[in-house]
């Protein structure tokens, strides 16, 4: 797979579950009824596509401050690094900015887990109420509307870790005319450390081999999901510098 395709997708997949305009420089994604979601609600701007930077900030925190949001902007992973060089102009515009290591990583060998076998694994098809459990108890609620809105595309796969007939555990993502991607692993704080996050992957692993989905990539949010990931086959093959820049004027 040509990870920088994939890149790309990283800019735009939030346009699966929330509102969005697009301008000459970037997307402005933005969701007034799920503001604590930062996939909800930031800016992504392109290096190649802006002229006066400091016209585009001043334009992306007047946007966000008209909603009565927090201006926040992705560097577009296309463009590794950049956040770095433009630090001063960002924190003249009033933003607070840094950058995050993202490990991309691609299916290259074969998968190894083991699954609990006292977990049982569904594939969600329609939404229920009673999936909001498991966000609430990892103490995530603003992710229950994204996974909400995303499973309503045609697009969206969802998976779910059942422990004695009760939901524990989601993993869930979306294919694209680039790529399959693993969107998010959530797991109940009460049910961790009993392999289903190990069971989710392997049931996905298992899915996109019976499903012929040959392009397929992830980033692990932890050291805990990196190694799920490469005991279900993947291998770490770039490390990209994650801009980010958040309001920072009171």
């Amino acid at each position: 797979m040509n990870l920088q395709e994939g890149y790309l997708e990283e800019d735009l997949f939030p346009k699966l579950f929330t509102n969005y305009e697009e301008r000459s420089y970037g997307i402005l994604f933005f969701n007034e009824a799920n503001r604590d979601s930062y996939d909800s609600n930031h800016a992504v701007i392109y290096k190649d596509k802006i002229d006066d930077l400091t016209k585009v900030l001043t334009d992306i925190t007047r946007f966000y401050r008209s909603k009565n949001l927090r201006p926040i902007i992705y560097q577009s992973m296309l463009d590794d690094g950049w956040f770095e060089e433009i630090e001063r102009e960002l924190t003249d515009a009033g933003f607070k900015s840094w950058t995050e290591l993202q490990e991309y990583m691609l299916p290259t060998g074969s998968n190894k887990i083991v699954p609990n076998p006292d977990l049982k694994i569904i594939k969600i098809e329609k939404w229920d109420d009673e999936l909001k459990t498991v966000f609430l108890e990892a103490e995530e609620p603003w992710e229950i509307e994204v996974a909400k809105v995303s499973l309503n595309n045609p697009n969206s796969w969802m998976f779910a870790a059942l422990e004695k007939g009760k939901t524990i555990g989601l993993l869930y993502g979306h294919v694209s005319e680039i790529a399959c991607r693993v969107d998010y692993l959530i797991v109940s704080k009460q049910h961790r450390r009993i392999g289903a996050g190990r069971a989710l992957f392997n049931a996905y692993v298992n899915w996109c081999d019976q499903s012929g989905i040959e392009n397929a990539y992830l980033w692990p949010d932890g050291e805990t999901p990196k190694r799920i990931y490469q005991e279900g086959g993947y291998e770490l093959v770039e490390i990209r510098k994650a801009g980010r820049a958040v309001w920072d004027r009171k």
